[in-house]
């Protein structure tokens, strides 16, 4: 007699049970898929809003600016192109870190809104590993705005002061008016050096005067037409050298020719005519480190310096406070979102500009002037995610 099986189909070897979600009865996936997907749906966002914020920025300044000088006859199609496309990295800097926030808060939004922050949960995530990919994402972003900041920028913004000066918009940028410089020696002042110009493409100074000390004593005092850098070293032209041979009396020697002794190399000397925007990081700390041997007071331009990280580095915080609002605000529409990201992004360039004023008056150090914002809504993201275990 034979007797039939009874037994129940098992489950197929692999097979993961069905979950519910905003994108129907799927197959429960693992971590891994999800971190995978959030990226995914992160993307989409974020090159929305830096097409978004590059358009409004760029149509708020640069093309009406362009547009007037083309009006005007001032510039070719040509030229103003160029400009146009040297200004685009200096816009960037700008863009990335408002783009981060806003692309992050329409990602998490409608995550929420489409209950799949929910399945994810179900699927085995915590809601920190859900905001991961914000704050990876974010950190990228922060990492390729310092290398544009630090490489693209600087090289852009010197070229387009250049083609303004062509064009009779600027002074020309190689030309530095009213030059001081100071060279210690020992911690004492050994020269004292003023030009009415120093021109960078000639590597000359024009109506030059030197003052050297001796013993904190005035010694001998040089004028000269000129002085030019010639392979290693820089020479008078065309001068007369006063020497102080005791407290009443001087000689005077004129010559046509003479070395200078200056130890400021020409590079030294032309970043005196270039502005903090158009330094890259290190040639700004060169900058300040030789003019604070000079006893000129650097607490701006060190303000400055720790700017050109702060500034990039706000989409790795815009990244900690978008995700956990994106998450909060499950019905939050584009137009919304954009709106709460204005918000944030005026009141973070609001803070920034007051903490960098009080910094640049001295009553706070410069980097925590220039990072106050960056420290400030970083907690509050941070405490935010944290509040969402």
């Amino acid at each position: 007699m034979n007797s039939k099986s009874t037994s129940k189909p098992g489950p197929a070897l692999g097979h993961r049970p069905l979950v519910r979600s905003g994108l129907g009865l799927r197959p429960r996936p693992g971590p891994g898929l999800l971190e995978r997907y959030i990226y995914k749906e992160l993307m989409g966002p974020l090159l929305f809003s830096v097409a978004a914020f590059t358009l409004i920025m760029v149509a708020g300044d640069l093309l009406f600016q362009l547009a007037r000088m083309l009006v005007d006859g001032e510039v070719s199609v040509g030229t103003a192109l160029a400009v146009f496309v040297l200004g685009l990295p200096r816009v960037m800097v700008l863009v990335l870190p408002m783009s981060t926030l806003l692309g992050t808060l329409l990602c998490y939004s409608r995550l929420s809104a489409g209950s799949e922050v929910v399945a994810m949960r179900a699927a085995g995530m915590s809601l920190q590993r859900v905001m991961a990919p914000a704050v990876a994402l974010a950190t990228m972003v922060s990492v390729v705005t310092v290398a544009l900041n630090e490489t693209v920028v600087p090289v852009a913004n010197r070229r387009s002061e250049q083609i303004m000066w062509e064009i009779g918009r600027r002074a020309s940028p190689f030309v530095q008016r009213n030059t001081v410089i100071k060279e210690f020696e020992g911690g004492a002042l050994a020269r004292l050096i003023y030009a009415d110009s120093y021109d960078a493409r000639e590597k000359a100074f024009k109506e030059v005067t030197v003052q050297e000390f001796e013993r904190g004593r005035l010694a001998r005092i040089t004028e000269a037409a000129r002085a030019r850098w010639e392979d290693t070293g820089w020479w008078f032209e065309d001068g007369v050298v006063y020497t102080v041979l005791d407290g009443d009396r001087v000689a005077s020697v004129r010559f046509a020719r003479q070395e200078a002794r200056i130890a400021h190399r020409p590079s030294q000397v032309a970043r005196g005519a270039l502005t903090p925007k158009e330094m890259s990081a290190r040639e700004l700390a060169d900058y300040i480190r030789d003019l604070a041997g000079q006893g000129v007071k650097v607490t701006r331009l060190l303000v400055e310096l720790y700017l050109k990280l702060a500034i990039p580095f706000a989409s790795l915080v815009f990244g900690l406070v978008g995700a956990p609002l994106g998450i909060r605000a499950h019905r939050a529409s584009t137009s919304l979102g954009f709106g709460m990201s204005i918000l944030i992004i005026f009141v973070y360039y609001v803070i920034m500009s007051l903490s960098c004023a009080v910094a640049e008056r001295g009553s706070v150090p410069p980097a925590l002037g220039a990072w106050f914002s960056n420290i400030l809504f970083g907690a509050c993201g941070a405490l935010m995610i944290a509040r969402k275990s």
